[in-house]
């Protein structure tokens, strides 16, 4: 693209701060080396390295959405250390353990990276190998503070064990020392002179011990004076001291040999790890600033970006614009005042190309960018007092360049283009340069205030004119993108505003009349009938918004009252329930109360059935009802009882049970065939007294042995006395009697099916047993 990498750089963040850009992505990296990579990127030729880059920073955005918390914390530039290794020289404890560091970052990356769903980044994850063997030896023998650990070999953990000894041989001797001549001395204690135990001797008293003299105190009152007798102890201390640095030394120079071997590896790992933490810093920034990764499309130059921001203005501030060009569109003219944003809008546009080529997310929703080969920019006053050059001078040298080296795979973005110069030539000049470009088919952004510029532009089928929104009532940029709307300049607005004085005002409108030709009339006639034409879009879009958001709170009102709504039927519900279960409970008590007094009273028997009745919910009356006749035979739901009607009244019928006779209400009864009466022979020896067995038996409070061995001989004794269904009440609980019984009832050969009984049969708390 450029042969000179360093002037294009400036060039991009002159142009579009491109530098300033690229820092925000840094400050994501984890480690010096990617941060420089970042630093230093450019816009790339190779479309599919290109694409690489932007694949890998879609997968990272994905994973981070996802939920992990992928970290490369402990990742070092380690190239200079394994070239430092592989050179003989011997690695520090620091830099061991950065290696050591950064083979865990890579272990860690590969543990989090096995989704298969992410495939580029599971590939790099996967290029990378653990040196495993380095890694466990280097952390066998540095610990966490970067220093050789004591128990690094058996000789180290010797030459540990007589320094102590020879410490603690040296204290006990210098403790009975200072005891002994406390009166020669200036004071009772030790203290060390270049690591060797030494004592503060009166300066009279100085060659009274022998030894060696270390030094004098300031006031020379005193000596340091280390006594014969602590020579031979000191020696050994300092010999121990000695061994343990040699064999530090040599622990880290076999590391280090081993370092050395694994130079490929590392090295490699080092780039993968780089590329990653790239990608990772990329889609952290796209996530922080709503961002996403283009699109780059090679079929026509058509381009689109969806509520694109520059990253460098305040998320507060800055005004998100949609930006498109139509692929037969090859220009785009922004007009309007001055600091209404056009060249903000420049700039925006031309950092999502730089950023996109380069391999980087945008500050966009969406953006669709066509592939371009070259990047070039001519924006800012860029005169050189070296080179003799003036704006003008500049600006033109500037586009020579341009027009002579680009071509349809060329982005091109001019500010104020033919600036600097006669208005009548520089806009003829601008018109002219526009042309060649559109011949060579190049994608241009620009800017321009000239009249002719913009007519030009209106009249041709290449070139979109757009502008940057003005309120003329307080003469204020909105910085909001206007496709299709030629922008007046506002300059005698803007200047009455500064309290430039009137009669100059009145002057330069009388000139400007005079001067201006029909054509220029026209042209602004028709730029003011637009932006009038735009205020009422806008007004009939807010009256719209308002509208959606009316239909919108209206919704969320609806909402709310229908969720209260649904809040009080439950609760009216779950109250019925409570009443409805409350009533089944003294239901259930009647019965068993009617089950267990077997000799009770007719009276007694017709008092508690009426109770019973009592407490059965009013039931709205079926359309198709069955119709009952006297000598019907009938099941009772709720008792599981059955028998004769002998009596029908109205709604009730008493019904003949057992021997029994029970009035009933008629929506109770359901009709059922009349059992078979099997015949059977006399028995030699019959029981004088007749057992009755009851329809179902209350295990209620019994413990889980008790109540199934009651089950058990309840269930023999139906089977004895041939009855079919019987009901087993065991209640709600803690469920843990009722499973007991369902696994008891799976097993017993003759049970032929269970079930739970029905509401009115006591629901969960109760179980049908069919015999067989």
């Amino acid at each position: 693209m450029r042969k000179d990498l360093g002037a294009y750089r400036n060039e991009l963040n002159q142009a579009i701060d491109f530098d300033r850009v690229l820092d925000q992505f840094a400050a994501h990296t984890s480690f010096s080396l990617s941060r420089s990579q970042i630093q230093n990127a450019l816009p790339l030729q190779d479309r599919y390295q290109m694409q690489e880059k932007l694949d890998l920073v879609r997968e990272s955005i994905g994973l981070f959405q996802s939920g992990s918390t992928l970290s490369l914390h402990g990742c070092h530039d380690i190239e200079p250390a394994v070239k430092k290794a592989v050179r003989q020289m011997v690695l520090s404890p620091q830099e061991l353990l950065e290696i050591a560091s950064f083979l865990m970052a890579c272990q860690r990356v590969q543990n989090t990276l096995r989704d298969e769903s992410y495939e580029k980044l599971v590939a790099y994850s996967e290029t990378m190998q653990t040196c495993k063997s380095l890694m466990t030896k280097i952390q066998d023998c540095i610990d966490m503070s970067g220093s050789v650990k004591d128990d690094a070999s058996a000789l180290l953990v010797q030459k540990h064990q007589q320094l102590v000894h020879a410490r603690q041989a040296l204290i006990s001797r210098s403790r009975d020392f200072v005891k002994k001549n406390a009166s020669k001395l200036m004071e009772a204690l030790t203290t060390t002179i270049a690591g060797r135990t030494c004592v503060l001797v009166k300066a009279g008293e100085k060659n009274a011990f022998g030894g060696m003299i270390h030094g004098q105190s300031q006031s020379g009152l005193a000596f340091y004076v280390e006594p014969s007798s602590f020579v031979s102890l000191n020696n050994e201390v300092q010999l121990a001291l000695s061994q343990i640095e040699e064999e530090k030394h040599r622990i880290c120079k076999e590391l280090s040999r081993l370092t050395a071997s694994f130079e490929v590896a590392l090295l490699s790992n080092l780039e993968t790890m780089t590329i990653l933490d790239c990608a990772f810093a990329k889609a952290h920034w796209a996530i922080e600033k709503d961002g996403c990764v283009p699109l780059i499309q090679t079929q026509d130059r058509s381009m689109t970006l969806e509520f694109a921001r520059h990253p460098l203005i305040d998320v507060n501030k800055v005004v998100a614009n949609t930006y498109k060009l139509l692929k037969d569109q090859r220009v785009l003219m922004i007009t309007g005042p001055n600091m209404g944003g056009k060249t903000v809008t420049l700039k925006t546009m031309g950092l999502c190309v730089a950023l996109s080529h380069a391999g980087f997310p945008v500050c966009c929703h969406r953006a669709v960018l066509p592939y371009y080969r070259s990047v070039w920019f001519d924006i800012g006053d860029q005169q050189s007092i070296e080179n003799n050059l003036s704006t003008f001078s500049s600006h033109v040298s500037s586009l020579a360049m341009i027009c002579s080296k680009c071509d349809p795979f060329s982005f091109i973005l001019l500010d104020e283009i033919g600036n600097g110069t006669d208005p009548a030539e520089g806009s003829a000049l601008a018109i002219a340069i526009l042309e060649y470009l559109i011949q060579k088919k190049a994608t241009i952004i620009t800017s321009t205030h000239y009249n002719a510029v913009k007519s030009y532009g209106k009249t041709h089928e290449n070139i979109l004119v757009a502008s940057m929104q003005f309120d003329k009532e307080s003469l204020m940029p909105t910085y909001k993108y206007l496709p299709g709307v030629s922008g007046a300049s506002y300059a005698f607005s803007i200047a009455r505003q500064y309290h430039l004085d009137s009669w100059i005002l009145d002057k330069a409108k009388q000139i400007k009349e005079e001067t201006e030709d029909s054509r220029n009339k026209e042209l602004e006639k028709l730029e003011k009938l637009q932006n009038e034409v735009v205020l009422e879009k806008e007004r009939f879009e807010k009256l719209i918004r308002d509208a959606h958001q009316l239909q919108k709170e209206a919704q969320e009102t609806k909402e709310k009252l229908a969720h209260r709504k649904e809040v009080f039927e439950k609760e009216y519900q779950q109250r019925l329930e409570e009443l409805l279960i409350k009533k089944e409970q003294e239901a259930d008590a009647l019965i068993e109360k009617l089950n267990k007094t077997t000799m009770v009273r007719p009276h007694e028997k017709t008092q508690l059935m009426h109770d019973l009745e009592a407490l059965q919910p009013e039931t709205k009356e079926k359309e198709e009802k069955d119709s009952f006749a006297v000598g019907d035979y009938v099941q009772i739901q709720d008792l599981n009882s059955h028998g004769e009607i002998i009596e029908l009244r109205k709604k009730e019928a008493v019904v003949l049970t057992n021997g029994m006779k029970m009035k009933v209400k008629t929506n109770r009864l359901k009709k059922m065939k009349r059992p078979r009466l099997e015949k059977t022979q006399p028995k030699a020896h019959r029981d004088k007294t007749f057992v009755r067995v009851p329809l179902e038996l209350n295990i209620i409070g019994c413990r889980v042995e008790e109540g199934l061995r009651s089950m058990d001989h309840y269930l023999d004794q139906c089977v004895a006395h041939h009855i079919k269904q019987v009901r087993i009440i065991h209640g709600m609980g803690t469920g843990k009697l009722r499973s007991a019984v369902w696994q008891d009832l799976k097993k017993h050969p003759m049970v032929k099916e269970y079930t739970s009984a029905g509401p009115s049969d006591g629901g969960l708390g109760a179980t049908i047993i069919t015999l067989k």
